[in-house]
């Protein structure tokens, strides 16, 4: 599989550089630009469908692992037979779960590119981007239960339950890149790193005894290799000062992606302290965004209404610049990546 995971980023990096200029001259055909105002930093319209670009060459490595590797086919057509008793009540498929994956990205990704074009409500936003979820969890991806460290086994959840945690894992992720995304480069290096993260914890996960959660895992890492070097790619554009942003197309994509290979992959596990390594993994983004909806509501505004008041706007305000703000939040977030990978080494100590 270390191939294929190399493979993967290799080609999605170097996709960046074709597909993201593309979607510069898109974006400046179609007069899709994110002008200066007072809430924003930059001085200058920038192009805002850069998420068109880190899509495609995501899309892009997926479909060389697909082409140039046996095995990665081999894994997509993995089915796992759901028994109860002696009876088989399900079928869960690989094929179906990436498939599912593909269709939500690909949906969030257009609503995100139209919310860039036409600025839509959030009112609106938020149903769509839980019918997305909807659509993941109708091919299998879904958050089914979870090991507990005080019992043998595993814990399912019902239906109802499974479907809600879902929904808000999914559209939590998906909002949270998207609220964090302020700064040039800061939400595509927050994102890589947390792919990084993902794919490390796939790999040294993916020994499990647990034949479904081994695939799984496999799958994960291979998602998180292509997402890693399409975000790595971006910021070579992104990157202050930024001839690109992603967008909401690009950020709901990111979120959407994340939390999907999370989905899938590192809560696929029979560790519970594995529940909260994603978690950590965007905890400071995460806790970003509760305070910015907490500060909202306490002075009666929307709760996705844009301010300057989060993490990246205070460190401006202190005199920071640009990068240092950014580079800042790369290493907390990288400190925290690393506290996440020590959970999964030491996890059957802990």
């Amino acid at each position: 599989m270390y191939n294929i995971y190399l493979t993967a980023f290799i080609v999605s990096l170097a996709a960046s550089f074709l597909f993201v200029p593309v979607s510069i001259w898109f974006s400046r055909k179609f007069g899709v630009l994110d002008k200066p105002d007072q809430r924003k930093v930059h001085a200058v319209a920038v192009p805002r469908w850069g998420g068109l670009g880190i899509a495609l060459s995501f899309f892009a490595a997926v479909l060389a692992a697909y082409v140039l590797f046996p095995r990665f086919r081999q894994l997509l057509s993995f089915k796992y037979k759901i028994m109860s008793g002696k009876e088989v009540v399900g079928i869960l498929s690989l094929q179906k779960q990436f498939l599912g994956i593909v269709f939500g990205s690909l949906f969030v990704l257009a609503l995100g590119m139209w919310d860039d074009k036409k600025n839509m409500l959030a009112g609106v936003k938020l149903p769509l981007q839980i019918i997305a979820a909807f659509i993941a969890m109708d091919y299998g991806v879904r958050l089914s239960g979870i090991a507990m460290p005080w019992k043998d086994g595993y814990c399912v959840f019902p239906l109802i339950a499974s479907q809600i945690v879902t929904v808000f894992w999914l559209t939590g992720f998906m909002n949270t890149v998207n609220l964090v995304d302020g700064l040039d480069g800061l939400a595509a290096g927050i994102c890589a790193i947390a792919a990084g993260t993902f794919l490390i914890v796939a790999v040294l996960q993916g020994q499990t005894h647990v034949v479904l959660f081994s695939k799984q895992l496999k799958l994960a890492g291979a998602l998180s290799a292509a997402l890693c070097g399409s975000c790595i790619g971006f910021l070579w554009f992104n990157f202050f000062p930024a001839k690109v942003f992603m967008g909401d197309g690009g950020s709901l994509f990111l979120g959407f992606m994340l939390a999907s290979i999370t989905v899938i992959g590192t809560l696929k596990t029979t560790a519970f302290f594995s529940l909260v390594i994603p978690i950590v993994v965007v905890a400071l983004p995460v806790l970003d965004v509760a305070v910015s909806i907490l500060r909202r509501l306490r002075s009666g505004k929307e709760v996705f209404a844009a301010d300057k008041e989060h993490l990246h706007h205070q460190l401006l305000r202190f005199g920071w610049t640009q990068k240092e703000a950014v580079l800042g939040i790369y290493v907390i977030t990288l400190i925290l990546s690393i506290f996440s990978i020590l959970l999964t080494v030491f996890k059957g100590k802990v």
